[in-house]
């Protein structure tokens, strides 16, 4: 009963399982975009989720230091942004974000293909790594969304003005989950170059992610049986 409550524990509340829950959170709590309580509590969640995605680096003190400067100043700019006239800041701040979080999701990688067992963290770690690939396309889609407008079906006409001004992110993440699970509803569709090349992309990286994750966790996972039996 002790070593089941410590693997619940460890899985919680080590170094990945604090992120895997705000990322299943944010996911969760989508629906409430559409309320002006839900757009504030889904913005809070995020950044908790950022906040959550220092501890994967926190081992590392340079990298830790470089990654609080980073956030901050991304999450400064990005509320600079909101102000009519500075987009520019937005977008500059959704670029930093988006760099912040790529780093975190190398850094969880790097560590779980270095790690010689299965572990709740690392299977947590393992799936943290999943969606925030999600939440890193999102924001690459918001990007080029900034930079050519119109590049998707769903920000063009009145829509395209209302997501912008609003700085709405989770139909870009939404758009990002379909296309790197390969469900491909066809409600939302890529465009321009870019928006296709950024979503072929995506997809590949989603499938190839997936398959290499279930080799080294059985590989690791052979690699534990042998050992405890020697």
């Amino acid at each position: 009963m002790k070593v089941s409550a410590l693997k619940v524990e460890f899985f919680i509340f080590g170094r990945y399982g604090s992120l895997l829950i705000a990322l299943v959170l944010l996911m969760l709590l989508q629906p409430t975009v559409d309320t002006t309580v839900g757009k504030y509590l889904l913005e809070v969640m995020f950044i908790v989720t950022l906040l959550s995605g220092l501890r994967a680096v926190g081992v590392k003190k340079g990298l830790f230091s470089f990654e609080v400067v980073l956030l901050a100043i991304s999450l400064a700019l990005s509320i600079a942004g909101t102000i009519p006239g500075y987009e520019v800041l937005f977008f500059v701040g959704v670029a930093g974000r988006t760099l912040f979080m790529v780093i975190v999701t190398l850094t969880i990688l790097f560590d779980l293909f270095r790690s010689q067992k299965v572990s709740g963290d690392s299977l947590a770690g393992a799936v943290c790594i999943y969606l925030m690939i999600a939440l890193i396309w999102g924001h690459l889609f918001l990007l080029v969304e900034f930079m050519i407008p119109g590049s998707f079906s769903f920000t063009h006409g009145d829509k395209a003005m209302a997501i912008w001004l609003s700085k709405e992110f989770y139909p870009f993440y939404y758009f990002s989950l379909i296309t790197m699970t390969t469900v491909g509803f066809g409600d939302m569709l890529p465009l321009t170059t870019m928006a296709r090349t950024l979503t072929t992309l995506e997809a590949i990286v989603g499938q190839v992610y997936l398959t290499i994750l279930v080799a080294r966790l059985v590989g690791m996972y052979l690699l534990h049986q042998q050992n405890s039996k020697e």
